[in-house]
């Protein structure tokens, strides 16, 4: 009886920690999960000593599901958030209007808020004037300005309106939120002198991997290593993270390679589908590209990425890149555009590229296919570093 109320005792004394993930989208009657989802699930998973809640949409609760992600409570947004802007417009308002008189939060307890875009940023801000608890506002990324960055040829309009939302955000999030944290160092470096927040105020926080579970998949299936794919890219389809490039680069590989094989993991929306289906059969590439469409089961994604020669990313805007330390989890040897956001996390670990050049990144996908004791001496050295990027600890850190 005495440890019942002992028990009782300490959960009431427990700190709340409010997550917020409104931003999952839907398409093609799955839900796409981005790096900063999975960042954010990881999080959950492994933060010890607080009382979980999570404030999310109907897609959310769906991928929570999917994933075997728990809390100790819930508020579920009735929206299935669709990939566009309209779309992300109206679950901005909906999620601001929505009334939170059930949430109960202290002055000690925190919002936790997942990404800088409005649809989580705005219900944020408003329980931490209401409700006077803690905000802490994650920050993935700095956009840089649309008329310099093209975000991979992203159309005039939706470019704008991207950097729009995004700008709006950071400076609500340099008004209101309580401590921000920086996915990376050159993430913290750039909301200093771009956003000009004062360093006291950010904490730059790391991303790691689930890598005592990758490395059961890759012995598991050590035998198939390599032998269905020469390549596997593995992100949101979409021109930011480069889906237009990967296009452009499995072409020119496949003019020299005849039966370059590349594996494509990832959801986007019905427009970038339709344009990436005309691309492959325009060129004729029905037989060199494969389009998985997102893939939840875990065991299943990194099996099939086992199963290539090489990862590829050539991404134009990245802050960190979980999917670089999974691959190299799994073992395969990475190539990647030099961005400089993730050039000081991966170090030499990986096969840079230079910047949004194209035919280098084929010529060296070209080099690494015919070079076999190249692939396994990246891959050695991937091995070493990969194991110093373990989630619970992250998880531990985040809020201290």
């Amino acid at each position: 009886m005495q440890k019942k109320y002992f028990l009782i005792f300490l959960n009431k004394k427990m700190k709340k920690v409010l997550f917020i993930i409104n931003g999952m989208t839907k398409s093609n009657g799955k839900v796409g999960i981005s790096g900063g989802d999975i960042r954010l699930f990881e999080i959950m998973k492994n933060m010890d000593q607080v009382e979980k809640h999570i404030l999310t949409t109907t897609n959310g609760l769906s991928a929570m599901e999917k994933l075997g992600i728990s809390c100790d409570k819930k508020t579920i947004i009735n929206y299935e958030v669709n990939p566009g802007a309209l779309s992300n417009l109206w679950i901005s308002i909906v999620s601001f209007f929505k009334s939170y008189r059930k949430i109960k939060l202290e002055k000690e307890d925190i919002i936790y808020s997942s990404c800088e875009h409005l649809y989580d940023v705005l219900p944020a801000m408003k329980m931490k004037i209401f409700k006077k608890a803690q905000w802490y506002a994650v920050y993935h990324w700095v956009e840089d300005y649309p008329w310099k960055d093209k975000r991979g040829n992203t159309p005039f309009v939706p470019r704008y309106l991207y950097w729009f939302n995004r700008a709006f955000s950071g400076f609500l999030i340099k008004l209101f939120a309580s401590k921000i944290l920086a996915v990376s160092e050159p993430t913290k470096e750039k909301l200093i002198s771009m956003k000009k927040i004062k360093s006291e105020r950010i904490k730059a926080v790391d991303c790691g991997v689930n890598y005592e579970k990758i490395i059961e998949v890759r012995k598991k299936y050590e035998s198939e290593k390599g032998t269905e794919f020469d390549a596997v890219f593995m992100k949101r389809l979409n021109y930011g993270k480069g889906v237009s490039d990967l296009l452009e680069i499995w072409k020119k590989v496949s003019k020299v390679k005849k039966d370059a094989k590349l594996g494509v993991i990832g959801e986007g929306s019905e427009d970038i589908l339709e344009k990436i289906n005309a691309f492959i059969k325009e060129n004729n590439l029905e037989n060199n590209i494969k389009l998985f469409g997102v893939v939840y089961d875990f065991e299943e994604k990194f099996r099939i990425i086992n199963s290539s020669k090489l990862f590829i990313l050539p991404s134009h805007e990245e802050n960190w890149a979980i999917v670089i330390g999974e691959a190299m989890a799994i073992g395969a040897p990475v190539l990647v555009y030099d961005l400089p956001e993730i050039t000081p996390i991966w170090k030499d670990n990986v096969e840079w590229v230079e910047r949004f050049d194209t035919n280098q990144f084929s010529e060296k996908i070209l080099k690494y296919l015919g070079d076999e004791n190249l692939r396994k001496q990246k891959m050695e050295k991937a091995d070493t570093f990969i194991p110093s990027l373990d989630w619970k600890n992250i998880a531990n850190n985040e809020l201290k």
